[in-house]
């Protein structure tokens, strides 16, 4: 009877590591996978900011080539070199404060306002939290 409890405990102790041995190979494998996928990913990060660069060179020599065009034309039509430009700085200017404003707007999305709010419900405000509000004239 010994004998069979020793050989069931053995036994039961071979399942256990083998079991143990495969679960960390799954782990080690996940990981691995992860790793490669990350890489993968980053170099794809990489070649898509490459991209928008080169996409952001080519659309700002495009601007500049329709403001040029536009100097010229105001030019050929009778204004001043001088004055063509300064309308031209002077639209450019314009743009990027509405660009600017625009990007302000868009500020209160960084700050994952819902979130907030759900975690400031969560968080007790006061002592008497539940009373009512009740101000004193």
């Amino acid at each position: 009877m010994d004998m069979h409890a020793s050989s069931a405990s053995h036994a039961s102790a071979s399942k256990v590591a083998l079991a143990w041995s495969s679960v960390k190979g799954l782990v080690q494998d996940h990981a691995l996978l992860a790793v490669l996928e990350l890489q993968r990913a980053g170099i794809s990060l990489v070649k898509m900011l490459a991209a928008g660069i080169v996409i952001t060179i080519l659309v700002v020599s495009a601007w500049m080539g329709l403001v040029a065009a536009a100097v010229v034309w105001a030019v050929g039509a009778g204004a001043s070199w001088g004055l063509a430009l300064l309308v031209a700085a002077l639209v450019n200017i314009a743009i990027a404060v509405g660009f600017a404003l625009w990007a302000k707007s868009q500020v209160p999305d960084l700050l994952f306002a819902a979130t907030l709010r759900q975690l400031r419900r969560d968080v007790p405000h006061s002592e008497n939290e539940h009373a009512p509000n009740r101000t004193v004239a």
